[in-house]
């Protein structure tokens, strides 16, 4: 539920922006705040082949500032249809969930209080 006392399920958002080739994962969150942010594993390869055609356009962004900008369009250009959009914090992570590392189940559904608890210190600087 976002402050605004409506109820989102993030689980619509999720699978749409996966369906872009950049998104390998992705989390929302901010349940509990104003806008609602992402937690988002790129696809690495095709995120970096973005950034630097964008960079090579625009002399003055940074690689990480590109790449949060590319992953911000497509989750517009995927979610636009959904009832919530990601319009708060991105926060960009190298690690994919896995079973191995905690984050996942066996059956592969992301476990997203611990996705949560892991970066509760990026998502609250992000939130501030």
């Amino acid at each position: 539920m976002i402050l605004s006392g409506e109820n989102v399920e993030p689980s619509v958002i999720e699978e749409a922006a996966m369906r872009s080739s950049l998104i390998q994962q992705i989390v929302v969150i901010g349940q509990d705040q104003r806008r609602l942010g992402a937690i988002i594993v790129p696809n690495r390869e095709e995120v970096s082949l973005e950034a630097k055609k964008l960079m090579s356009s625009s002399s003055s962004i940074q690689e990480t500032e590109a790449v949060k900008k590319i992953l911000r369009e497509e989750l517009r250009k995927w979610t636009w249809d959904c009832s919530f959009q990601v319009n708060g914090p991105v926060l960009v992570v190298e690690e994919a969930f896995t079973v191995d590392n905690g984050l996942m189940t066996p059956t592969m559904k992301v476990k997203r209080d611990q996705v949560s608890s892991l970066y509760r210190h990026q998502i609250e600087e992000l939130y501030k």
